[in-house]
Parts: structure tokens; C-alpha cells; sequence
């Protein structure tokens, strides 16, 4: 049984402006933690259905971790979703939906459905240290997210 991850930010851009962000798989070095680094992202341009997102890091500075992910939706601007083809999950399914608030505003939701392994083994570490992981990992992303879209706001004249 998958578990769910659920979290919101409000942001101060538009929804256009924050799909465009997302949908450019090298922007995730703006948004990644310092413990996170990416040693390589391979990709053959911004979301579009189907197109792959090949992954390298480094967790925690020595964790190797490679994914390649797959975009399952793009809808432009409120919806893209990517999930995981090759990675340490047997399920991983990434939504962004963005909700317009205005003209210069929106909320982003990101819904994550993982499950690693498929015993009652793979259940409890995902609704543990998964979920734990996920928490932080979110926390910061949203954070520096945040800080892009109030960087990015073009001032009105």
C-alpha cells in the first residue's frame, strides 16, 4: 500500500510563473540542501510528457543515490507530475499543482505517493524515515522556492 506525502506554500508569483520554474529540471539545484548535492542531471530539455530526467547525487555528502524519473503529466500551468522509472523506490509519483491566488500569486501543492519496498518492512520505513526525510527535505525546498518567486517578481510601474 503506497503512503502519502502531502505539503503547500503559498508564493508570491504567478502560477505561469512558477509552472515555467518547475517544469526546467535544472532548477533543482536552486531548490536542493546543502547536503544534497547533484553530480549530474541528464535530460533532453524542459517537462513534456514522456521526456526522462536522469538523477546523480549525493546524500548526505557520501550517499550515492541515482534516479531516472519520467514526466507523467504536464499541464500547463497548473499541473506536472514526474515518476520514478529506475531508483531506490518501487513507487514515486511527484505532483506540483499550482492554484492561482491573482494576478501575481499562487499556491503550490506538492503530493508525493512512494513506497519503499512492498513487505511490511518497506511500509514502516516509509512511514517513518521516508516520511521523516520527506518532511525536511520539503521544508527546505519550499523555503528556497519562496525565496526564487520573491526574487523573481517583477516590480510594477
Amino acid at each position: 500500500m503506497p503512503s502519502i506525502f502531502k505539503t503547500s506554500t503559498p508564493l508570491s508569483a504567478s502560477a505561469e510563473v512558477m509552472f515555467g520554474f518547475h517544469s526546467d529540471p535544472s532548477n533543482l539545484r536552486e531548490v536542493m540542501p546543502p547536503t544534497l548535492k547533484l553530480i549530474r542531471l541528464e535530460t533532453d530539455g524542459p517537462a513534456q510528457e514522456g521526456r526522462l530526467i536522469e538523477l546523480h547525487c549525493r546524500d548526505w555528502w557520501i550517499i550515492p543515490m541515482r534516479w531516472t524519473c519520467r514526466w507523467k503529466t504536464v499541464q500547463p500551468p497548473h499541473l506536472l507530475a514526474d515518476e520514478i522509472v529506475k531508483g531506490p523506490f518501487a513507487l514515486f509519483v511527484h505532483e506540483h499543482r499550482f492554484e492561482a491566488r491573482g494576478a501575481d500569486r499562487c499556491v503550490m501543492h506538492d503530493t508525493i505517493t512512494y513506497q519503499w519496498g512492498r513487505s511490511w518492512w518497506g511500509r514502516l520505513v516509509s512511514e517513518t524515515g521516508v516520511r521523516l526525510y520527506l518532511t525536511m527535505l520539503f521544508r527546505y525546498r519550499h523555503h528556497r522556492t519562496r525565496k526564487w518567486a520573491e526574487a523573481a517578481r517583477v516590480p510594477v510601474t
